[in-house]
């Protein structure tokens, strides 16, 4: 495959100042740079953020401009779209048409289920860039989206990046201080909670075994951000993937790169169907909150074995889910080049 010169539009969080460093838009930005392509980036919300306009509401107008722009100077032989919301549908179309010969695709992360959260609102973001795309990638898997034609949209797992999860917790025994680790959010953008926000996955935490100690954020404390959100994962030996909303097929929130990423036991539901991925030797699910309960503590009894499934689930996830890997996926099937390479999660 040639080197190409991308143009990566997507939030990376400038205006954050480094709290969200571990991005998605970083992780497969760094994983198209490996594989040798020259990326150009526009991050659109640090665009309309700082350009405020009362005759431009949300700087939609200036962000389009400068994308235009950016285009013209770059003359981009791909456009990698990552949750662009105020790029309108002119513009799209005025750059479809003027620049034809540019193949455009879009990654997506947030659930796209009629069972989840936001759905009716993550659709029409989805929908909007769907209909000028090449193609199309979602970590909800396409078997559960009935609005998606299969020849344009494809799964990917949410990519883990060896520069960022770098720890390796199965070997920082003397340094867990409790069990389980469990963050959640309600939304990246937000730095502390809704004022008296509850939601299933409050309930379900709430019917969690006393019986082992718990780094719990987002529940009666803020979320947990930047390299302190590492820092407190790394000392704990387990953690808890829950995500917002009923399990969809492969969905989760893309916290899971950073607990399998950076080695600790990780629980997850097996309605998410990640046992397509991983075996029992590499992750824990669950049926209920019962079962959870039970397997909690069984792996609290039995700390070599809980190192040994942490430390295997860590081998297979820098090994499927990686960066340069799904970076690598995602212009192949976007420039429409021969897939040689037999991706675990490609035929989901």
């Amino acid at each position: 495959m040639s080197n190409l010169k991308i143009l990566h539009i997507t939030d990376l969080h400038f205006r954050h100042n480094g709290r969200l460093f571990y991005s998605t838009g970083k992780k497969i930005n760094n994983g198209l740079i490996l594989n040798g392509h020259n990326v150009l980036n526009v991050s659109d919300r640090d665009i309309t953020n700082q350009k405020r306009n009362i005759l431009d509401i949300g700087s939609k107008k200036y962000l389009n401009d400068r994308i235009i722009q950016n285009i013209e100077n770059f003359k981009p032989d791909m456009i990698l779209l990552g949750h662009v919301d105020r790029l309108d549908y002119e513009t799209f179309t005025n750059i479809k048409e003027k620049y034809s010969s540019i193949r455009y695709a879009q990654w997506f992360l947030d659930p796209l289920n009629k069972d989840g959260p936001d759905y009716i609102k993550n659709k029409n973001r989805f929908f909007l860039k769907y209909q000028f795309c090449d193609m199309n990638f979602v970590t909800t898997s396409v078997d559960a989206i009935d609005f998606a034609d299969d020849f344009k949209t494809s799964f990917i797992p949410n990519p883990i990046d060896p520069s960022i999860d770098k720890y390796k917790n199965f070997n920082n025994k003397n340094k867990c201080k409790k069990d389980m680790f469990i963050a959640i959010s309600h939304g990246q953008h937000r730095g502390i909670l809704k004022r008296d926000f509850i939601d299933d996955r409050i309930k379900f935490i709430n019917k969690l075994t006393k019986k082992i100690s718990y780094n719990l954020f987002g529940y009666k404390n803020n979320p947990i951000w930047g390299q302190d959100y590492f820092d407190e994962l790394c000392k704990c030996t387990m953690a808890l993937n829950i995500s917002r909303g009923k399990p969809i097929k492969y969905y989760s929130s893309d916290r899971i790169s950073s607990l399998l990423g950076n080695g600790l036991l990780t629980f997850i539901d097996e309605k998410y169907l990640y046992q397509d991925f991983f075996n029992k030797d590499e992750i824990v699910t669950f049926k209920n909150v019962l079962d959870l309960n039970r397997k909690i503590i069984y792996y609290k009894n039995n700390p070599r074995l809980l190192k040994k499934v942490a430390m295997n689930g860590h081998k297979k996830a820098h090994k499927i889910f990686n960066n340069k890997l799904i970076s690598n996926y995602i212009v192949n099937k976007t420039m429409n080049n021969k897939i040689s390479y037999l991706y675990k999660w490609m035929n989901d």
